[in-house]
């Protein structure tokens, strides 16, 4: 890589590494070169700190006005390349609408779906074509904070390391064991035979998720913002659960969903510890 500094930045974005950064905008690239971007101070100092896949740090010279010394304490202690470029160039290689000053290079880290379910999951989060990227990044982090063990992602779902994915996420995608499955119902009759009870929201569950036993082995399968599940993977399941709503109300955001059923999981996992 370019000797770069913060007194003599790359400058040009024909350069082989910029366009190598750049492309990563792009899902095909990331899946063939296995890595993908994350931005700003804290996550890349969480990535660093926590040994999550770090290969480089694309530093621009704000960032030591932007309390980042710690950023690159880290990176230095870890022998983790700096990649000094000028803001502008920053600008170009970042997605955000504002970029941060500091971004790294992450190598993916890839789960099977025997990883997912391992002998010590209990709580998987089942998404069948989820398309907004701030809706799947919400879900992992709420995934990650209620104490899920892992997401199995369906083909045709947005992918978890678009920027918008990643930013949503606030760094969980790091540390959260997810796993792309390329059939949802065959997933769901593995599940069953690895004793886990397979639930799905409904507006027309017959139960509410208040009455399900949720401190029991279970994967929660939600579907697609708008369409929901196709009703040849609602018959597959267990369980049809509906979340009760005002009489004003008949359906919650997707995210929203999801994070009142972990979260009445987490609930029921406390009061029975």
């Amino acid at each position: 890589m370019q000797q770069t500094s913060p007194h003599n930045p790359l400058t040009s974005k024909d350069n082989s590494v910029v366009k190598h950064l750049r492309s990563l905008a792009d899902p095909k690239h990331r899946k063939k070169e296995n890595a993908f971007l994350i931005e700003g101070v804290k996550m890349v100092e969480e990535a660093l700190r926590d040994n999550l896949g770090v290969t480089m740090v694309i530093a621009s010279l704000s960032l030591v006005q932007h309390h980042g010394k710690g950023v690159l304490k880290l990176a230095k202690s870890s022998g983790i390349d700096i990649l000094w470029i000028s803001d502008k160039l920053m600008d170009i290689v970042s997605e955000s609408k504002t970029p941060q000053p500091v971004m790294a290079l992450v190598t993916m880290r890839e789960y099977s779906e025997d990883a997912l379910l391992a002998q010590e999951a209990d709580l998987i989060i089942v998404l069948h074509q989820l398309q907004d990227p701030g809706n799947l990044g919400t879900i992992i982090r709420t995934a990650e904070a209620a104490g899920a063990s892992g997401i199995a992602i369906s083909s045709g779902t947005v992918d978890p390391y678009n920027s918008k994915a990643v930013r949503a996420s606030m760094g969980s995608v790091l540390r959260m064991p997810i796993a792309l499955i390329a059939d949802v119902s065959a997933f769901i009759k593995v599940c069953k035979q690895r004793g886990f009870q397979t639930a799905a929201t409904v507006l027309t569950g017959q139960q509410t998720h208040f009455e399900i036993d949720l401190t029991k082995p279970t994967a929660i399968i939600l579907g697609q913002e708008g369409a929901g599940l196709p009703q040849a993977i609602v018959a597959d399941i267990d369980l049809s659960i509906r979340i009760p709503m005002a009489q004003t109300t008949d359906s919650l955001n997707v995210a929203t969903a999801a994070a009142v059923i972990m979260y009445e999981a987490m609930r029921q996992r406390m009061k029975s510890s």
